[in-house]
């Protein structure tokens, strides 16, 4: 990594993570007014939907954003090309998605579910017109313009949700907000970087735009089945209450995961694409991309597991037990999380250099093992077995990974140790203050506080003696660096 492009990374992943820590708060706050105000019906409805209309994003998607990204040369033509085929299928989704919504009663015992999907098929019409100015700035690494537009379409998503649940809208406010956060970001890309649009089409490119996606199409679709067979089968078989409690506990224990995703390695992943030829610098970005999102990432998952029963009594539930049916399955999905922290950054690099086959493969697998697997658990062990079965596929992505870090790069199982082992060691330092007032028969917000500030104390002081306090300097040093 030339010292330009390390710059420009580190300022980027600065701006993103600043405008994600406001767009955290912003989006807690919201969530837990939501939570309070809404109903578990209310949750299971919205998600039941997302099933579906995620599930037609990935025919509308098709990988094309992530070609373009990595293409070293484009030409006009070429991002006018794919822009076209972008509009092409998501005008050909929500056509799909509009006419067949009420088959979605044939699994899900509401008939709101029909009304609430033809809604949210509006976002991938009004997708289509992000697509140019958001790559282009990714492709500039321009990602202070991103940032800007992701916290404002978030606020903006926040206050609609809040303000309509407030009024009584229900489910609605969750519908209508998303629509809401999807034409902030398509208008404010647009004022940051103005496209004159225009329809273009070049076989050549239209071909290879469509073969670079294909295996991210499958990846894609693959993820959609690992992430979303869980919700549809709660949906289908145990109601909009089940899978209420289940996308809570999900939503919540991801955040960290999500978050590092969209605020580091969405930045990374143009630059490690400009890196693709240089293996031992891609190799060296890596391990330290991995050790830094392993520190933060496990520090806030893990603290979220430890003080689990207080924040869903006190804080989701207002002091009462509305939302603790979903306690164990938070609990489970939080080691969850600490999974894919430690596996996202390989994803990325994979990517990068174009062994998508591999991602593919490793989702592939994972599919398998849960949709083979999840009518039994949920069957005979409920959301909690859902949980644990979410848990143990995603482990097996790994083995596929680990092949391409030791073939592409020659990263062994030390390297990665190095990188990794400092914080699962301290973090399972802070596991056994989850046993201050477990037994209690009201949570305290005492017990609440003492457990925030014991984790971060002990996690902090356990890594520095592991590592010798070496990482912290390198903190400094990146922090000096924006």
């Amino acid at each position: 990594m030339t010292e330009s492009l390390k710059t420009t990374t580190i300022r980027n992943v600065g701006y993103n993570s600043v405008a994600k820590v406001i767009q955290i708060v912003v989006m807690a706050v919201a969530n837990i007014i939501l939570t309070r105000t809404l109903l578990p019906s209310d949750y299971g409805i919205v998600s039941f939907a997302i099933i579906f209309t995620t599930f037609l994003s990935q025919f509308s998607d098709f990988g094309i954003g992530s070609a373009i990204i990595q293409k070293k040369d484009l030409s006009e033509c070429e991002l006018y090309t794919a822009f076209t085929v972008k509009f092409a299928l998501g005008l050909l989704i929500f056509i799909v998605a509009f006419l067949c919504a009420p088959l979605a009663i044939s699994f899900f015992d509401n008939s709101a579910i029909v009304d609430v999907i033809r809604v949210l098929a509006l976002n991938f019409v009004l997708n289509t017109f992000s697509i140019v100015p958001g790559t282009i700035l990714a492709r500039r690494l321009d990602y202070k313009r991103i940032a800007v537009v992701d916290l404002f379409a978030a606020i903006a998503n926040s206050l609609f949700a809040v303000t309509l649940a407030m009024l009584g809208f229900k489910y609605w406010s969750l519908v209508i907000a998303s629509i809401v956060l999807t034409l902030c970001t398509c208008v404010l890309l647009n004022i940051m970087y103005p496209v004159r649009y225009r329809f273009a089409f070049n076989r050549d490119s239209a071909k290879f735009f469509m073969g670079f996606g294909c295996n991210l199409f499958i990846s894609g679709f693959v993820t959609f089945l690992i992430l979303n067979a869980d919700n549809f089968i709660i949906g289908s078989v145990m109601g909009a209450s089940s899978l209420g409690y289940y996308s809570l506990a999900f939503n919540w224990s991801t955040m960290i995961a999500t978050t590092i995703s969209s605020t580091v390695l969405t930045v990374l992943y143009p630059t490690f694409s400009r890196m693709q030829d240089n293996r031992y610098g891609l190799k060296i970005a890596y391990l330290k991309v991995l050790k830094i999102v392993c520190f933060l990432g496990l520090l806030g998952t893990m603290t979220l597991f430890v003080v689990s029963r207080e924040f869903i009594y006190l804080i989701l539930g207002h002091n009462t037990d509305k939302w603790l049916p979903a306690l164990t399955t938070l609990r489970i999905l939080c080691v969850y999380g600490v999974l894919r922290i430690v596996l996202a950054p390989v994803a990325q690099v994979v990517i990068a250099i174009a062994r998508t086959d591999v991602y593919r493969k490793a989702n592939i697998v994972c599919s398998c093992i849960e949709l083979i697997c999840l009518y039994p658990a949920l069957y005979y062990y409920g959301i909690e077995g859902v949980a644990w079965l979410v848990l143990i596929a995603y482990m097996f992505q790994y083995f596929f990974f680990y092949r391409v870090l030791q073939c592409e790069f020659n990263i062994s199982i030390g390297d990665l140790s190095q990188s990794v082992v400092p914080s699962l060691v301290a973090m399972m330092s802070i596991l056994p203050l989850i046993l201050i007032g477990e037994h209690d028969a009201h949570p305290s917000m005492i017990n609440f506080i003492i457990k925030i500030v014991g984790c971060i104390i002990a996690y902090i002081l356990v890594y520095g003696i592991v590592t010798k306090w070496k990482v912290y300097g390198e903190m400094r040093s990146i922090i000096g660096g924006l």
